[in-house]
């Protein structure tokens, strides 16, 4: 049986605030980076697992604000 660890991916505005929490539930850290990088709209994204930060996810260059508009 595969043991699962808990992740959260933070959501960070443009001032690098965060502004939103998701937890995620994987059964290593490759599997969280690959939900994590899903999530990734229009802002940042941050995935830490406890005080760790495992990876950070910036919004694709072609969803920059000239995009959106």
């Amino acid at each position: 049986m595969q043991s699962v660890k808990h992740y959260r991916a933070f959501q960070i505005d443009p001032d690098g605030h965060v502004f939103g929490c998701i937890n995620l539930v994987c059964g290593d850290d490759e599997d969280a980076k690959r939900q994590a990088a899903a999530l990734v709209l229009v802002h940042r994204i941050e995935l830490w697992r406890l005080d760790k930060r495992i990876a950070r996810f910036d919004q694709p260059s072609e969803l920059g604000p000239a995009a959106l508009s």
